[in-house]
């Protein structure tokens, strides 16, 4: 599919109001957040965890897991107050915040711990937990799969929370998956090693398996910075799997010049917006 084909098919489905954007750190960076990758490398830095160049997908649930196992204080209190001293609660939501809202998809899903979304999601019930499905009703949600910022004990973040999800979080798993059938997912500010990502992937690729969908009627998309050094492997493997991979790197002129206007500080955040404003 060519880069203008994978917008009007999604703006179709935002049409349709068949449009789910899941929402990952690299959005929260825009308000100066740190990104997964850098939350744990906090925690690698405090248990002196030899940092050999990039971690691989599985260290990022391990070493945090590493630090709770190592964590004597009350409660594990150490622990959790590390998180919140990277997620400060008074941050405020940046420009891809508000667009994302603003194009009002079906439902807006997000792994992130911070409040940003929260702060502007009119229209959306906030579900946190599972039981927030029995007690809030609604048509749109913003579905916080991994917990909120103010409840740390609750937040999804170290190795035996991601083993027990499917047990902790029944009813939110069981309803993300009920929409992969007849919903366009798109997901944003995600990298392509991202453990969570990978999940929702393969959730797609069995599903769509299971349920004999053709792929050209269930396609997912994705907005990668990870192409542009010729990974055409990691193109082809995504592909395989039921998503689309739009090359951040790889945009159309007129797309990249408007990127260029957009008052936010990073250039993939830049470019994240230049997209997202097309689907309109």
């Amino acid at each position: 599919m060519t880069f203008y084909e994978m917008i009007n098919d999604m703006s179709s489905a935002l049409n349709r109001k068949r449009l789910v954007i899941f929402v990952g750190a690299g959005v929260s960076k825009n308000s100066g957040l740190p990104t997964w990758g850098q939350m744990v490398q906090a925690f690698a830095e405090q248990i002196d965890y030899p940092m050999k160049g990039r971690l691989a997908t599985d260290e990022y649930i391990r070493i945090p897991q590493y630090y709770y196992c190592l964590d004597e204080s009350a409660g594990h209190t150490s622990y959790y107050s590390l998180i919140k001293s990277m997620i400060p609660e008074n941050i405020q939501p940046n420009l891809l915040d508000y667009l994302i809202v603003s194009l009002h998809p079906k439902h807006i899903v997000t792994t992130n711990f911070d409040t940003l979304l929260d702060q502007v999601a009119v229209g959306y019930r906030v579900i946190r937990e599972d039981r927030d499905l029995l007690t809030n009703i609604s048509s749109h949600y913003l579905l916080k799969l991994h917990g909120d910022i103010r409840h740390p004990e609750k937040m999804v973040f170290k190795e035996d929370d991601y083993l027990q999800y499917s047990e902790t979080h029944r009813l939110m798993e069981t309803y993300l998956k009920s929409l992969l059938i007849g919903h366009v997912f798109l997901f944003v500010g995600y990298s392509l090693n991202d453990y969570n990502l990978k999940t929702f992937v393969s959730w797609i690729d069995y599903v769509a398996k299971e349920m004999q969908v053709r792929q050209e009627m269930h396609r997912n998309y994705f907005l990668s910075s990870s192409l542009h050094a010729g990974r055409d492997y990691l193109r082809k493997y995504y592909e395989g799997k039921g998503l689309e991979v739009i090359d951040l790197y790889q945009l159309p002129a007129e797309v990249e010049k408007r990127a260029q206007s957009i008052q936010l500080s990073g250039e993939l955040g830049q470019k994240t917006y230049a997209v997202l404003e097309l689907i309109r």
